[in-house]
């Protein structure tokens, strides 16, 4: 299969990402550029509680559910405005022409460049990430499509996880889900696709987002936004590797937008007097949308956002000075309250289980290094981007009114060194056990403010030049024709937009590129699922009823045979809930006799076969070999082969009736 023929499946995702939002950011009064970058939030909020809506009713996840509760979220929105608010739809002065153009401009190239290497990763849109996670993944869309039931609520139900367990953030699965449905195409192709729309399109919107917040609509900020979003190794590529961490790439896309709604509510960067009953509304979809893409995307909005409450509680009580004291009081209050809040947000968010296994792997001058080289987690330096992130950290150190954004900066900045270079304990926890203690997570927000330095240092290297330069294009302007004067700026900017292209693709993310690409490589070696064992996987469709369960051995890839063909498997991922009974079945099904009680339980779940595909897991952990009945399994009077290519076998159980 070409990249052409998942075109439909691209407009499908496209629609799914920006509609529902866009006619919500509408509604709740957004327009312009914030319309259009505000909209994959507000879509994923949507779809989030669509789906648990959908699966509280009954109602079969697909395109009713979801147009039902866009149409519910509209309507409630302008009925809040007219009706609860008082308030009209605000009048907001046109775009300027060229801001329009910047941005364009920077989702465009941006997209370009990011799908570019998206899809050198990914190679055909059939390939998949032979990586642990993506085991689960894929079965998650297969078993919405198979179920109807998209309920981050009951998700983890899918490996056995009852009560808490049950709880998974599934907005991530349920887009997937939603395009493999609407565009009649397969679960990975469905998966690449929607991959794509996120980091190519929905990474650089946001950005745009964000920092037209901060700088304003400056154009050639708002086109080297989008240029900077594809220069760096942490994301999204390297969680397209490890991982694979398909629901924090969305979440982390999302994450700007919703950023840029708390600078807006804080009335700090650019623009003060944006309409603040859309920026609380926007803001409380964002949580819905964050949350049940992935909680610490959630956890990082909360993150980012003290420090920024901190400094504007700080600057409200400079202002009230020589004021009555109960103004300052009111203020104290209102932070302790909002500490108060924050630090119950930062113990509920945290998973349910402290995670440790992630040890530290550097000195704490490595880490500081790599996050002042833009090289996280021993990746290859990004030399440009750190050299204009640190003229623009110099810029936004001489004007007191923005050191906010050094201190948003540094959020992410203390989380990383932490987890990188701190021993493991109770601080380490503290910090980062809503990250799992993860580098990879962590690392992938760092790009987030590091953009917009990058930003600010470039528009002053941009304006450094353009002042000399438009003063000569002044001298032999006059004789051009009033349509052609603005194009020595044009033409100046486009070269300086060109050259930020080189200058951050060149070396750094080609390494980064083809280090991830070796994840989705599908030959006779591959970790998960090689060549051998997909072929029989194919061929389960005609070997294997549809009412038929197949034991298989997660470890081993078997349990993707559910995912790729809609057959049920005993065991749907590496991590599923203990079951005494499918114990028996994994340690004894390949050596089943008559009337035994591993017959019994066969039967009464329909596990008429055995998937083997042998003893080479993608990671030898106890677990893999919990799975004795259903590996290295040879032909009995218990057991006959029905399909094999390679080593990969089929097996049908005969001796159970």
């Amino acid at each position: 299969m070409s990249w052409w023929n998942a075109l439909p499946a691209f407009a499908v995702a496209f629609l799914i990402t920006f509609g529902p939002g866009g006619a919500l950011a509408y509604f709740i009064g957004a327009r312009r550029l914030t319309l259009l970058c505000l909209a994959p939030l507000l879509s994923v909020g949507i779809i989030g509680v669509a789906g648990i809506a959908a699966g509280a009713v009954g109602l079969g996840w697909g395109l009713t559910p979801l147009l039902l509760t866009t149409g519910g979220a509209c309507t409630a929105a302008w009925a809040l405005r007219r009706f609860v608010f008082k308030a009209g739809f605000p009048v907001t002065q046109p775009a300027p022409f060229l801001a329009w153009a910047g941005a364009a401009t920077g989702i465009a190239v941006g997209g370009i460049l990011i799908a570019r290497r998206l899809k050198q990763v990914i190679g055909s849109p059939e390939n998949f990430a032979q990586r642990f996670d993506n085991v689960f993944h894929l079965n998650a869309i297969r078993y919405i499509i198979e179920t109807g039931n998209a309920s981050s609520l009951t998700l983890g139900g899918m490996a056995g996880g009852e009560g808490g367990g049950a709880i998974y953030p599934s907005a991530w699965h349920s887009i997937a889900a939603l395009v493999a449905q609407l565009s009649a195409t397969d679960v990975v192709v469905a998966e690449n696709v929607f991959n794509i729309t996120i980091g190519a399109v929905v990474w650089p919107a946001t950005l745009i987002l964000l920092v037209h917040r901060i700088v304003g609509p400056r154009p050639v900020g708002l086109a080297l936004t989008g240029v900077f979003a594809a220069g760096f190794t942490a994301f999204p590529i390297s969680i397209m590797d490890f991982g694979p961490l398909y629901p924090n790439i969305l979440s982390y896309a999302l994450l700007p937008a919703a950023l840029a709604m708390v600078i807006g509510v804080c009335r700090v960067g650019f623009d003060h007097t944006e309409d603040r009953i859309m920026l609380w509304m926007a803001l409380i979809v964002a949580v819905p949308a964050l949350a049940l893409s992935q909680t610490n995307g959630l956890l990082s909005l909360a993150a980012f956002s003290l420090p920024l409450g901190l400094w504007v509680a700080g600057r409200a009580l400079l202002v009230q000075r020589g004021q009555p004291i109960r103004y300052r009081l009111i203020i104290l209050g209102a932070t302790l309250v909002g500490l108060l809040v924050f630090a119950l947000v930062w113990r509920v968010l945290r998973p349910l289980v402290d995670y440790d296994g992630w040890a530290p792997f550097t000195s704490l001058t490595g880490a500081v290094g790599e996050v002042i080289l833009n090289a996280p987690i021993g990746r290859p330096v990004a030399w440009a981007l750190s050299v204009l992130s640190l003229i623009g950290l110099r810029q936004v150190l001489r004007k007191t009114q923005d050191f906010w954004i050094v201190l948003c900066w540094l959020v992410p900045v203390i989380l990383y060194i932490t987890t990188a270079s701190s021993p493991k304990g109770f601080w380490r926890m503290l910090l980062t056990g809503g990250w799992y203690q993860d580098s990879y997570r962590l690392a992938a927000l760092l790009p987030i403010f590091t953009v917009v330095l990058a930003t600010v240092g470039s528009l002053f290297l941009w304006d450094l030049i353009k002042t000399p330069v438009a003063k000569v294009a002044a001298q032999w302007r006059a004789p051009l024709s009033y349509r052609f004067r603005a194009a020595p700026a044009a033409g100046l900017a486009a070269l300086f937009i060109l050259a930020a292209v080189v200058a951050t693709q060149t070396g750094t993310m080609r390494g980064i590129t083809e280090e991830a690409s070796r994840a989705y490589v599908l030959d006779s070696s591959s970790p998960i699922v090689d060549s051998d064992e997909l072929a029989v996987i194919k061929r389960l469709g005609e070997n294997v009823p549809g009412d038929a369960t197949i034991a298989v051995n997660p470890w081993n890839g078997g349990s993707l045979a559910y995912a790729l063909t809609g057959r049920k498997v005993s065991t749907y991922h590496m991590f599923s809930a203990n079951d005494p009974e499918l114990a028996v079945i994994n340690e004894e099904l390949g050596e089943a006799l008559p009337g035994s009680t591993v017959c019994s339980i066969a039967k009464a779940r329909h596990v008429d076969f055995i998937l083997d595909f042998g003893s080479t897991y993608l990671a030898n952990a106890e677990g893999a070999q919990e799975f004795r009945g259903v590996v290295d399994v040879k032909p009995s009077p218990s057991v006959q082969v029905a399909d094999s290519q390679g080593d990969a076998k089929l097996l049908k159980v005969v001796s159970c009736g």
